[in-house]
């Protein structure tokens, strides 16, 4: 089965790696391709980001690793799928014209739904983490639907932030945002 690009590297800080499904970790550089199923990940001094082909932004900071679980994209205005699977780190999302309710992001113990959105996420490598929904470019506001293993979920709103236990269980939502991943 060949390697399928679903984006490509659209900026990087020292350095950032891909490991495809069944492949040694290489190096990335800019303009590489970004391919399904890979690991994707930082060190302590570095960043990346990465430009889906529909358009959507994924930024990873320090120390961080995520996978594209799963990438469809028809097109614009065509049907699409995108499920990104973070791991350990800090992220900001941007979406991009994959029809909203087939976007999604999951972490060890919370699935992420959006409507339109851009949020910072602070994943912790024990399952715990923090999520925050920022504002648009020009004010507009977003939403985001979070659900953790027992099925409780919550909706979050611009401007708006929330964390969550190892186990699960979400604490209550607070204003603000998480610093990191620019």
């Amino acid at each position: 089965m060949d390697a399928e690009p679903v984006g490509k590297a659209s900026a990087i800080r020292t350095t950032a790696y891909q490991q495809p499904p069944q492949a040694t970790v290489g190096e990335l550089h800019i303009s590489d391709a970004v391919l399904r199923n890979a690991v994707l990940s930082t060190k302590p001094d570095s960043a990346l980001e990465v430009t889906f082909l529909d358009g959507s932004k994924l930024s990873m900071g320090a120390n961080s690793t995520m996978v594209v679980d799963e990438y469809v994209y028809g097109g614009p205005g065509g049907a699409g799928k995108q499920t990104l699977r973070y791991t350990q780190g800090i992220f900001r999302f941007v979406s991009g014209t994959i029809p909203k309710d087939q976007v999604k992001g999951k972490t060890p113990t919370v699935t992420i739904g959006i409507r339109g959105t851009i949020y910072r996420l602070k994943q912790n490598a024990d399952g715990s983490g923090e999520l925050a929904v920022e504002y648009g470019p020009n004010g507009e506001a977003y939403e985001v639907t979070l659900t953790d293993k027992d099925g409780k979920t919550v909706v979050l709103h611009s401007g708006e932030k929330i964390g969550w236990g190892a186990g699960g269980g979400f604490s209550d939502i607070s204003q603000g945002t998480i610093e990191g991943c620019e």
